[in-house]
């Protein structure tokens, strides 16, 4: 949140009460922006949010549920903006790091602003259901959530407050090589707030007017010679004057693109950048989930299509381990089970890459699987009932069912270089590349059962209580079998052992009172499975340890303690 500019010099007024006008200031703007977006302490899911909205939300949901959040930056973009993180779970019972953690993040395209929707309605979901709904409270209880909805702030507000498109990232690139770094975005002409089409009359021109609709344009048959024919581009200029339309538009580099495994310069990657991470927000990301190892899973939010993408990604299959990839199918099954929506492999080697992605260097750096969604498939309104939804139904549901304010009809207009033209089409932002407001929340709501349920498949560490037995001269028997009762095993993956980037199981005892006669205080578990099958016969879900302690004085005690970098923390207290 931007506060007002203090108007009282601080020389004239002593310290302390500097503090407090600006804390006055402050709380007077988040209030008066909290009344605005949340009305009866309810947010309006049918709505796309800013990124000062979107962080005046988070500060509304981590004042009312101060003990399942935190709320923090872990950088700034291109801009200087935070980049705002909430944790969600429960503090009570222990610390987040000590719990297995699931990132959700969205819009890091700056137009694919469902992403942040979905990662916000998330959070929603979360905090406003535990205690009441048990799989949720389960989570919380036993998992921690870092969730993100503004990847990149600067370029989501762009595309969102002045419809521009942009691939990613303000950080301007000269994309079009002419020597300058294109910073024009493209242009609202006729100033209706939209930046839409343009069908500018060309006799050579491949498009033409529907006859079922005259605002529906067509491809030009190959015969055809008579009739109106145009040339269709988005509304805008030649910034530069070198002949090319809308080439200039800021956001060439695209961070999705700007990850450092499998990354490639510009000219097999397009929007790779001059180098990986070259910028804050991607740096942010690879630090934040470096920095969190407890992290089990990922879930990138993106549009549109109506499907997930799923490892590999720019790598050929056959160099991933068949047993992760056949994990990665059995995750990926759930999805299609709770949405009724396909998973894609993100790379087809050879015929298509994607190089340098966050989940691809999630999986090879670091173990971790990670998702893509593709949110929104597009309207479906088959009224004619023939399988499919064509440009007329199109229409039709939107003059229907949405008050028409996804098409701007067709109005002239004095272009300065083309003369009369013709500006309007579909606001493809809200229609095609994301839902309409009215149908967002549906869109998020068909989203959640396969989010919690992916965040429930981490490991879990659970240790059994100890049994201590007497052996004579005060010395002690004690054992604790160490469990992993969640799906995924404690490695994740197998890549997870191969780049030995997952630490094992680690039984620790500490005593006071008494000391250590048999065994290790620091004992190397392995990795312990979960009850999905992995490929190793050697590796169990299961460990015992046990330790000879000798009694001191009357006051002994021991602490076992049980940690897994993906599986959480767990420990017991015994009192001899």
């Amino acid at each position: 949140m931007r506060l007002p500019r203090l108007l009282i010099s601080r020389e004239k007024i002593c310290p302390v009460l500097t503090v407090m006008v600006l804390i006055l200031i402050f709380c007077t703007a988040g209030c008066q922006s909290g009344n605005h977006l949340i009305q009866d302490d309810r947010v309006d899911w049918n709505r796309y949010y800013s990124n000062d909205e979107t962080n005046v939300i988070m500060q509304h949901y981590a004042q009312k549920y101060p003990h399942l959040t935190r709320l923090y930056s872990i950088g700034k973009s291109y801009k200087g903006v935070d980049l705002m993180v909430m944790e969600v779970t429960s503090f009570g019972n222990r610390p987040a790091e000590e719990k297995p953690g699931f990132y959700v993040d969205g819009n890091i395209h700056s137009g694919e602003l469902t992403g942040s929707a979905v990662t916000l309605y998330l959070m929603g979901y979360l905090l406003d259901r535990y205690g009441e709904d048990p799989e949720v409270t389960l989570l919380l209880d036993t998992r921690v959530f870092y969730l993100r909805p503004k990847f990149n702030p600067d370029g989501a507000d762009l595309a969102l407050l002045k419809d521009v498109s942009l691939r990613s990232t303000v950080h301007p690139v000269d994309s079009d090589n002419d020597g300058q770094a294109d910073e024009d975005p493209a242009e609202d002409l006729n100033g209706d707030g939209f930046i839409t089409r343009m069908r500018i009359p060309d006799p050579e021109g491949n498009m033409t007017i529907s006859r079922d609709d005259p605002r529906i344009m067509i491809r030009r048959g190959r015969d055809v010679t008579e009739g109106s024919f145009y040339r269709v581009v988005s509304e805008g200029l030649d910034n530069d004057r070198d002949g090319r339309l809308n080439e200039d538009d800021i956001g060439g580099l695209d961070m999705n693109r700007n990850f450092p495994r499998n990354w490639e310069p510009e000219y097999l990657q397009p929007g790779a950048g001059d180098f990986p991470l070259s910028e804050p927000e991607t740096y942010a990301t690879v630090r934040f989930i470096n920095e969190h190892p407890n992290i089990t899973g990922i879930v990138h939010n993106h549009t549109s299509g109506g499907f997930v993408f799923r490892l590999p990604s720019a790598t050929d299959p056959a160099r991933f381990d068949p047993a992760d990839i056949a994990l990665i199918v059995t995750l990926g099954e759930k999805y299609t089970e709770t949405t009724g929506r396909a998973v894609r492999p993100s790379s087809t080697h050879p015929t298509r890459h994607r190089y340098g992605t966050l989940i691809s260097w999630a999986y090879w750096d670091r173990g971790i699987i990670g998702w893509v969604p593709e949110y929104w498939p597009g309207i479906s309104a088959d009224y004619n009932n023939d399988g499919r939804t064509d440009e007329l139904e199109r229409l039709r549901f939107n003059d229907e069912e949405l008050g028409g304010k996804y098409f701007v009809d067709w109005e002239m207009y004095e272009h300065p270089e083309f003369g009369r033209i013709e500006i309007g089409g579909w606001r493809q932002k809200f229609i095609s590349q994301n839902p309409p407001a009215e149908l967002l929340e549906e869109e998020c709501a068909l989203q959640m059962p396969w989010i919690l349920w992916l965040a429930g498949q981490s490991p879990l560490l659970e240790m059994s209580e100890p049994k201590v037995t007497p052996l004579g001269d005060n010395r002690f028997s004690v054992e604790v079998t160490i469990s992993n009762t969640g799906y995924l095993p404690t490695n994740l993956t197998e890549r997870g052992i191969e780049a030995e980037v997952v630490n094992e199981v680690i039984a620790t005892i500490e005593l006071e009172g008494c000391e250590l006669v048999d065994g290790r205080p620091r004992i190397d578990l392995g990795h312990l499975t979960g009850s999905y099958p992995v490929k190793s016969e050697d590796r169990s879900s299961i460990a015992s340890v046990v330790w000879i302690v000798q009694k001191n004085n009357a006051d002994a005690q021991i602490r076992i303690t049980a940690s897994s970098e993906k599986g959480g923390t767990v420990s017991s207290v015994i009192i001899l």
